[in-house]
Formats: structure tokens, C-alpha cells, sequence
């Protein structure tokens, strides 16, 4: 509960961003977030028959609320390819930026297949949908699991350690044969 409200209050600084397309996209992108957050908490208070349950029972208004999420995600996709678009267009290699751009539009794909599924907007195999749910859910913890140390170079004492010769000199040693 009240996630919603970060979204709600950075919508004011979307609309000063200066490039209208950028601007209508980030608008486009927070509103329905905002409006699949609260749509999914109507839904749980008519579950819980807190709220009546009206024309759509509590399920229902949970699937309208995510093709408001389905189209979020579809337009976080659009964002992060002009993103990744732009960069590339500046420089000649690959950079990290256009890489996470690249990792951040396929993660929005996916989700926008899953939440197509999930609100019987456009339903496909329920396999399908539960792959591309492992797939974001790893991109998810990837993300939040701690990096690991780099490992320091183990020092081995001169007594344990062991000369390797060139394959050349095993090739000498070896007597040879007519």
C-alpha cells in the first residue's frame, strides 16, 4: 500500500521535461502506473469485501488494473529503446548505458507479455508467461544481490609450490624414438 504515492508526486516533474515525445511518454508511463496501483488496491478491498463487489468482482478489477500495468510496461519499453537508440547513435561502441537500456526494454517486454496474460488481454500459454516470469524475477534478484568480492591472488609458500616447465621441455626430455 502506498506505493502509489512516489509515482503520483514525480508526476509534476515530468511535465517539466523540455522534449514533448519524452514528455508524454514519462506522463503516459507514471499515470498508468499509478492508476494500476490503485485500481489493484480496489480490487483487494472488494476481495476482502470491504468495498462491494459491482459489476467486476474483486479478480476482475484486479485484471483491469494490470492492462493499465501492461500498458506502463509497453510504453517503459518504448522509453528505454529510444534511450538505447540515442546512445548509440552518439557514440560507435557499445557502452554500459546502451546495455542496461537493452536489459531494461527487454524486461518491459516481457512483462507486458505476462500482464497481456494475466488480464486476459491478449491470453497465451500459461508456460510462456511462467518462463518470462522466471526470467524477470531472476533479472530482479540479480539485481539485488550483493556483487562479489574480486578474489585476491592466493599466495602459495615456495616449499608448496611446484615448477611447471614448457611443453618445449617434455618434448626434449623425451627420448626419442626410430
Amino acid at each position: 500500500w502506498c506505493k502509489e504515492l512516489p509515482v503520483i508526486q514525480s508526476l509534476p516533474k515530468s511535465l517539466s521535461i523540455k522534449d514533448p515525445v519524452d514528455r508524454v511518454l514519462d506522463l503516459l508511463q507514471k499515470a498508468s502506473l499509478a492508476t494500476f496501483m490503485i485500481v489493484d488496491h480496489i480490487g483487494h478491498m472488494k476481495q476482502w469485501k470491504i468495498l462491494p463487489g459491482g459489476k467486476r468482482a474483486g479478480a476482475g478489477t484486479i485484471q483491469l488494473g494490470l492492462k493499465f500495468f501492461c500498458f506502463s510496461n509497453m510504453v517503459g519499453a518504448l522509453v528505454q529503446m529510444k534511450k538505447f537508440f540515442a546512445l548509440s547513435a552518439s557514440s560507435d561502441d557499445t557502452s554500459k548505458a546502451e546495455l542496461t537500456c537493452l536489459k531494461t526494454a527487454f524486461k518491459h517486454m516481457l512483462l507486458v507479455l505476462q500482464t497481456a496474460h494475466l488480464s486476459l488481454l491478449c491470453p497465451s500459454h500459461d508456460a510462456l508467461v511462467g518462463f518470462a516470469g522466471m526470467i524477470t524475477s531472476f533479472m530482479d534478484v540479480k539485481a539485488q544481490w550483493p556483487a562479489a568480492k574480486p578474489v585476491a591472488a592466493a599466495v602459495v609458500p615456495k616449499a608448496l609450490a611446484m615448477e611447471v616447465a614448457p611443453p618445449e621441455a617434455d618434448e626434449k626430455a623425451k627420448p626419442k624414438s626410430s
